[in-house]
């Protein structure tokens, strides 16, 4: 994972991913898909890092959560495979990989729940609790990670339109922050404090996965003009946007505001 932004809306949970792989210099070698769904429960997790590791943990996880249920795996599985994660890591510290995983799940019991977890300590900073590696995280309504952008920039995004659904305003919102990620450079998690020089690393494409109690799926809403073998160009010329699916007063209204 590039970057990622989750949001709770109206009993949903929706969460935005990149597409782009590239190689440890930043130059892109692939668009893969980088959220993974559980087929018979309400899950889906992408994960930051270490690529080849992240899938595999991803499709491990989303395998045990349809196995499991979503309360058992979140109160019983996890923090296990996570103590054993941590084992390993010790045992074996030459091998370490790191990454970071965000999961968002719907449980009968508890409805939306966003979690996550990761391999690597942060300080507690004024605007961060910190994190405790190897240890389940409880995020809240709201969530990203990526590339560092002032915050003031969330001042820019628009209010819904008069006639928009929720769907299509979050979907205006996650492309949006997903946006302002792909034009700040950046090193990831598993490279930090190894010399790299920041990249632009958000591209490809967005995928929107929505989590409710009817289960996870996952449609592509947005499309950028990158290039594999490339490195990702944020502020090129020609790119490709997926058209606005509003009702005709949405329209018309996106339409006037972009007058």
């Amino acid at each position: 994972m590039s970057a990622y932004f989750g949001i709770e809306n109206d009993g949903r949970s929706y969460l935005f991913t990149d597409a782009a792989a590239y190689s440890p210099d930043g130059i892109v070698r692939q668009f893969v898909r980088k959220v993974e769904l559980s087929e018979r429960v309400p899950f889906a997790i992408t994960t930051h890092g270490d690529a080849d590791l992240g899938a595999r943990a991803a499709k491990f996880l989303a395998a045990q959560a349809d196995k499991h249920g979503i309360d058992v795996f979140v109160d019983e599985f996890l923090p296990l495979f996570l103590h054993d994660m941590a084992e390993t890591y010790r045992d074996a510290p030459a091998e370490r990989k790191d990454v970071m995983a965000y999961m968002a799940v719907w449980s009968e019991t508890r409805g939306i729940m966003h979690l996550g977890f990761q391999t690597v300590p942060e300080p507690e900073t004024a605007t961060h609790a910190g994190v405790v590696p190897f240890t389940v995280e409880q995020f809240g309504k709201t969530s990203f990670r990526g590339s560092d952008f002032p915050i003031t920039r969330m001042a820019s995004i628009r209010p819904p339109l008069p006639g928009e659904s929720q769907e299509d305003f979050v979907r205006n919102l996650g492309v949006t922050v997903l946006g302002f990620m792909r034009e700040q450079p950046s090193v990831t998690i598993n490279r930090q404090g190894k010399g790299d020089v920041p990249k632009h690393r958000v591209g490809g494409w967005i995928d929107m996965t929505i989590v409710d109690a009817s289960g996870a799926r996952c449609d592509r809403v947005h499309t950028w003009d990158d290039k594999i073998g490339e490195y990702i160009q944020p502020f090129a010329a020609h790119s490709t946007v997926i058209p606005f699916a509003g009702n005709r007063a949405a329209r018309r209204a996106a339409g006037r505001l972009a007058a």
